[in-house]
């Protein structure tokens, strides 16, 4: 497939074993008396962690780079506790920056929250922005990581979580473009055009249209040169 919707969720928690699932997911196991053989590591205030390749949580074992055929749209981006933030950085440079130029923490997750189902009732915690508009877009060839800083220390000393409110989490959407679909994604960032679905697919279609009436003119062409001559088949 050339389009696919993806997703990545990341949570500050080591087993307590090595065992983990393949897609780098902690398996969580519980002792006697049912409590979790995890821990939620301690988070250092102001300090940026990838949430893919930081050395903290669910990890990946390759930072996020897009290869010469793919194209990357990322729409949609949450933390959690109310005290972090999330950014994303391209190559070295950050998305979110003050009106100066300097990178900032990022987006809080007051604004783009990623909170556990425990407490998603919660009207305080309805998001104020749902997607990022415009949506960012990762080029081929680019490398690229959403960071995560906290404003206070979390998880101070290392905890054993007692629920899933008292994990950090972090979570980024987006869809991957390869194959062909990229081709018509860097077309449409040439024209300054959202690079959408709904807008590849209608490329495609002004393509076909453009295709069919290019065929339609030839034949027109033939067909007044050629006039009432007669034609030999072979």
């Amino acid at each position: 497939m050339s389009l696919r919707r993806q997703a990545y969720e990341w949570r500050n928690i080591t087993s307590g074993t090595s065992i983990v699932s393949n897609i780098g997911h902690p398996i969580l196991t519980y002792d006697a008396l049912g409590q979790v053989q995890a821990t939620a590591r301690q988070i250092p205030a102001n300090i940026p962690i990838d949430i893919m390749v930081g050395g903290i949580g669910n990890n990946l074992e390759m930072p996020a780079a897009n290869r010469a055929h793919q194209f990357i749209v990322i729409d949609n981006i949450g933390s959690y506790p109310y005290q972090a933030a999330l950014n994303i950085r391209i190559e070295t440079t950050k998305y979110f920056q003050s009106p100066d130029g300097v990178p900032t923490e990022g987006m809080p997750a007051s604004a783009m929250p990623f909170y556990p189902s425990t407490i998603l009732g919660n009207q305080e915690v309805t998001p104020m922005i749902e997607v990022l508009d415009p949506p960012v877009y990762v080029l081929p060839g680019q490398t690229w990581g959403i960071e995560y800083t906290t404003y206070t220390t979390l998880n101070a000393g290392g905890q054993i979580p007692a629920t899933d409110n008292s994990i950090s989490r972090a979570y980024v959407r987006y869809l991957l473009i390869d194959g062909p679909d990229q081709l018509i994604a860097m077309k449409l960032v040439e024209q300054s055009i959202p690079v959408t679905t709904d807008n590849i697919e209608w490329y495609k279609q002004q393509l076909i249209r453009n295709r069919l009436r290019a065929d339609l003119g030839m034949e027109e062409t033939l067909q007044k040169t050629l006039g009432d001559k007669p034609r030999r088949f072979i």
